[in-house]
């Protein structure tokens, strides 16, 4: 009997003791603390802070993931739409009559057209600060055959061979 009430004690002991931790436990990081004043570091440490601020991000976010999944799936279905569109173009060409397929290019003829028109484009395209048009090549052979005349400048320095 005395074994029986000294057993009834520690367990109403113990959980005392548990609920009396409970009060400095810190749910969010899952850590334990046996003072208050262990406890209150925690609680403006930056790991607790830091822990605080990402469960309110996610919770404030936490659709973002439906979201990208649900442009994904939108973005698929208008590629499929696009292809099926393309193959209904070229369904509907090689429907045409056989006098109307001989006047339109054939593909690899359109293909590289385009590429030649790409290429042109790009040639024209130059970036720089140059104030000449053209090509730099062409620039080079024109400044070659003109010789520009030799002019003296006064320096400062007085040096004699800033004037070779």
């Amino acid at each position: 009997m005395k074994i029986q009430v000294l057993a009834e004690r520690e367990h109403k002991i113990e959980t005392d003791v548990k609920e009396i931790r409970k009060t400095f436990f810190c749910e969010l990081c899952n850590k334990q603390y046996k003072l208050a004043m262990e406890f209150e570091a925690h609680l403006s440490s930056y790991d607790h802070n830091h822990r605080k601020r990402f469960k309110e991000m996610r919770e404030m976010h936490g659709s973002s993931r439906d979201d990208r999944q649900k442009r994904e799936q939108q973005r698929q279905e208008r590629e499929m739409a696009k292809f099926t569109q393309m193959a209904a173009n070229k369904k509907q060409q090689e429907q045409q009559t056989p006098e109307e397929a001989g006047n339109i290019p054939a593909p690899s003829m359109v293909r590289t057209a385009t590429a030649l028109a790409d290429q042109d484009q790009r040639k024209t395209l130059k970036f720089g600060f140059s104030a000449k048009g053209g090509s730099s090549k062409v620039t080079t052979s024109v400044n070659k055959s003109v010789k520009k005349p030799k002019v003296t400048v006064a320096s400062v320095f007085s040096n004699e061979s800033d004037e070779e």
